[in-house]
């Protein structure tokens, strides 16, 4: 799906990063947690590419969806400009969502940064289906343990971590000696997914991660987002990360 949104609320949330609400219709009907959307709020091919956004949120009823974004170049130094009422192109939602297992009674959310801008649409769906959710944020800052609050209200129990000789991972790790976890959801950091299958092959949960990679397209036409994974039989081969992910079982991925 391809249409122009209007921008209802554009405002910061920490220096440096900023959330936009976006008027999308339908389309948030459609999004799932996991997915992403191609944007572009500029005239012309200059930035050429359209640029790719984790849904962060997602309100079905009232027909938005927010986007959780870091301003780094010149796409998203042009998204910070945009004043409401302002218009944005938005292509999707596209590519692969988290799974959330049949009969799951508590699952683990770990992220860092804003890497984890998808788990929160996670938070929300799980917390609406009755699964007890535990969210795990690391990050540098305190004000980048992004949507704190947002888990809070949710019901969620929320550990953090700003401390870098702390993993986060160390928190789900005691309270999987305590309790039954039926899967771990993964993003914004590559050791955080080695360490997740670590403690996938102690105490046997599913995992499945989201994956980051620079994308031009979104729809795997033009393969620039490649990622090596593994098959049933274990042979590696290539897939595509906006077309067969972002979202992969965290035991096919080769790191």
């Amino acid at each position: 799906m391809y249409r122009t949104c209007e921008v209802m609320e554009n405002r910061p949330v920490c220096e440096g990063f900023m959330r936009v609400k976006l008027a999308v219709g339908d389309m948030a009907k459609g999004a799932l947690p996991g997915q992403f959307v191609m944007v572009k709020c500029w005239e012309g091919n200059a930035p050429f590419f359209m640029r790719p956004f984790s849904v962060n949120n997602a309100d079905a009823s009232a027909g938005t969806m927010d986007l959780l974004y870091k301003i780094v170049g010149c796409g998203t130094g042009l998204m910070q400009k945009l004043a409401p009422g302002s218009e944005m192109r938005v292509m999707g939602p596209l590519g692969s969502s988290f799974k959330i297992e049949a009969g799951a009674a508590r699952i683990a959310l770990i992220g860092r940064g804003v890497g984890a801008a998808p788990m929160r649409y996670l938070a929300q769906k799980a917390a609406q289906g009755g699964i007890a959710v535990h969210v795990y944020l690391s990050a540098s800052k305190e004000e980048y343990l992004f949507d704190k609050a947002a888990y809070e209200r949710l019901g969620c129990k929320v550990n953090t971590t700003v401390d870098p000789a702390r993993l986060v991972t160390a928190y789900f790790e005691a309270d999987l000696a305590r309790h039954r976890f039926d899967a771990a959801y993964v993003c914004g950091s590559n050791r955080l997914m080695r360490d997740i299958k670590r403690l996938m092959d102690t105490y046997r949960f599913a995992g499945y991660a989201s994956l980051e990679e620079h994308m031009a397209c979104g729809i795997g036409a033009c393969k620039g987002c490649v990622c090596t994974v593994r098959d049933e039989n274990g042979d590696e081969h290539y897939e595509k990360v906006c077309k067969e992910g972002p979202v992969f079982a965290i035991e096919r991925l080769v790191k």
